[in-house]
């Protein structure tokens, strides 16, 4: 769900409850009285600019409210209609995004020094939502860590021997860290909603345990919002293939709407158009090994998984390896940005901008992403759900 695009994790952290005794003071009274209400500062703003306020729904993000800054920097306002809980995000100028958990009963007061470049708020300090409070604090932390490794994706396209072996090195051991942030943070606050944004940057197979305890601890005060039911169908997803040990695999489903293509299946042809409106296929490809990269700029696991599709095009591509994108964004701006800052650099990005309902992937039964299919020179499936150094293991297998 990638809040910048987001560039992407998100992860949450749960939040204890906080219960207020002073019945009957000041405090309480306006409390009740501006439940529902959302106001903040944003210092560093020297004229009225304009504030959005989105929820997730169905994988994108949809617009529930509006208001301006003052020249101050402050603002105070209502939604559209009131909030359901779950994930909101607040952004100003489009520029500047910071996430909320919460609802109508709460009245969230965000503040934050505007930096001198677009990015997630990291800096925000959130009042009167606990949840959204402890998210602030879980990306405190994360999102300078993915500024890093962003930087480091973008300097190795121009590097090459020692620098390049440590750069990458960096990036591994960014990544390392910051999967372990994610799993501290689930495990220090196992009941909160905020554990779901911490979730979505694990894979589900090597971290089993973690989405199993999350999606049963919220089952009963969380299972209704959109993020939880993406979660758990990730989840599901990748327990949907598993065999029981000793046990002959069950019989392959041969359906065009089946995201289980096994090793030996013809991958089915994707003709799309790319940015530039020009259609493309992935059968021009036959005679090389290619990877067809499910993926979209709101989905932090899929950037945050970049950087590895990236070193391993920069390894083979010239050995006869090609990547072959299919964006499930439906806002052509965020995909194209996406695919500038974080190094896309090859000419087979394709998408119809129809988000979930992207053609290509109904067809392959994606039903989350990061996906990837990875097909020989003939056509043939020779893996899927490669990722990180997993892919790299098998390219290495199939030119060196």
């Amino acid at each position: 769900m990638n809040l910048y695009t987001i560039k992407t994790y998100i992860s949450i952290v749960l939040l204890s409850s906080v219960t207020l005794l002073f019945t009957g003071c000041t405090e309480d009274n306006s409390a009740l009285e501006n439940a529902g209400t959302i106001s903040g500062q944003f210092t560093g703003i020297s004229e009225p600019t304009p504030i959005l306020l989105r929820s997730f729904k169905n994988g994108t993000l949809v617009k529930v409210g509006e208001t301006k800054t003052d020249t101050n920097g402050k603002f105070s306002f209502q939604p559209d209609a009131p909030l359901k809980k779950g994930y909101h995000q607040l952004i100003l100028n489009k520029r500047w995004p910071v996430v909320l958990i919460t609802d109508s009963t709460e009245a969230p007061i965000v503040t934050a020094a505007i930096p001198d470049n677009p990015g997630y708020l990291s800096n925000a300090v959130i009042d009167g939502s606990p949840t959204s409070e402890l998210l602030a604090t879980f990306y405190s932390e994360l999102m300078p860590m993915q500024d890093d490794l962003l930087v480091a994706q973008k300097s190795i396209q121009s590097l090459s021997g020692d620098a390049q072996a440590a750069t990458t090195k960096k990036m591994k051991l960014l990544i390392e860290s910051l999967d372990k942030l994610s799993i501290d943070f689930i495990k220090q606050h196992p009941n909160s909603p905020a554990t779901l944004a911490a979730l979505e940057n694990l894979d589900p197979k090597k971290n089993g345990a973690a989405y199993k305890a999350v999606i049963k601890s919220l089952s009963k005060t969380f299972s209704d919002s959109h993020y939880y039911t993406m979660l758990k169908g990730k989840y599901d997803t990748s327990i949907s293939n598993r065999t029981i040990p000793n046990q002959p695999p069950p019989p392959k489903k041969q359906t065009r709407k089946n995201g289980q293509f096994g090793v030996g299946d013809v991958a089915l042809e994707i003709e799309m158009a790319d940015p530039d409106g020009n259609v493309r296929k992935l059968s021009d490809l036959r005679g090389k090994v290619v990877l067809i990269d499910f993926w979209a700029s709101w989905c932090g696991p899929c950037r945050r998984e970049n950087p590895n599709v990236v070193l391993a095009y920069n390894k083979y591509n010239s050995k006869g390896f090609e990547v072959f994108s299919v964006s499930l964004d439906s806002n052509k701006d965020k995909w194209l940005k996406a695919i500038k800052q974080d190094g896309l650099v090859w000419p087979n990005h394709v998408s119809d901008l129809k988000g979930w309902q992207n053609a290509a992937s109904r067809a392959y039964g994606i039903s989350s992403i990061p996906h990837t299919i990875l097909i020989g020179r003939d056509g043939k499936i020779i893996k899927t759900h490669l990722r990180g150094r997993v892919l790299d293991l098998e390219l290495e297998k199939l030119f060196d």
